[in-house]
């Protein structure tokens, strides 16, 4: 069994990028919840691949990083042609704009639980459309999820 080492974006990213420049894929874990329900923290890993903002599609989740350097994973809400705005899962506040060079990758799968499926599996697309068109409601979806999550795990209690 490999060793799980947890280090600083700052210091990963550097890698990131050049394995990317290089044409290869890197695979992630997922930090923070601007991602849930879609993506869940330290549960879920993601396969960056490279991407331009000429491929990028609204749906796509993307890494970015800020003019400030933070580097975000969040999904494109819009693409114009030299520019692309991003929202969180979790979140109501668009982002942008965004220019090409602060496009890393685009996240084309997602492992959970040992179980990898492809971003462009039609329920997930499915799924995101339906997501991507009911952000005034998000708030209060999230909520009863969370509230769902916490009565199944005072209910199964692991043994």
């Amino acid at each position: 069994m490999c060793e799980v080492k947890k280090i600083k974006a700052a210091e990963m990213f550097p890698a990131v990028k050049e394995i990317l420049g290089d044409g290869g894929r890197v695979w992630i874990t997922v930090t923070g919840m601007s991602m849930y329900p879609f993506l869940r923290e330290d549960e879920d890993c993601v396969e960056l691949s490279p991407a331009r903002i000429d491929t990028i599609k609204r749906g796509d989740i993307v890494l970015i990083q800020r003019v400030t350097g933070e580097y975000i994973l969040h999904r494109v809400l819009r693409k114009e042609k030299d520019c692309f705005y991003i929202i969180g899962d979790a979140q109501r506040r668009i982002e942008g704009p965004l220019r090409a060079g602060q496009l890393i990758a685009a996240v084309t799968a997602v492992k959970r639980s040992n179980c990898r499926f492809a971003c462009r599996n039609k329920l997930w697309k499915l799924l995101v459309a339906v997501w991507m068109n009911i952000i005034p409601l998000r708030r209060v979806i999230i909520k009863g999820l969370r509230f769902a999550a916490r009565i199944r795990r005072a209910v199964v209690k692991p043994a």
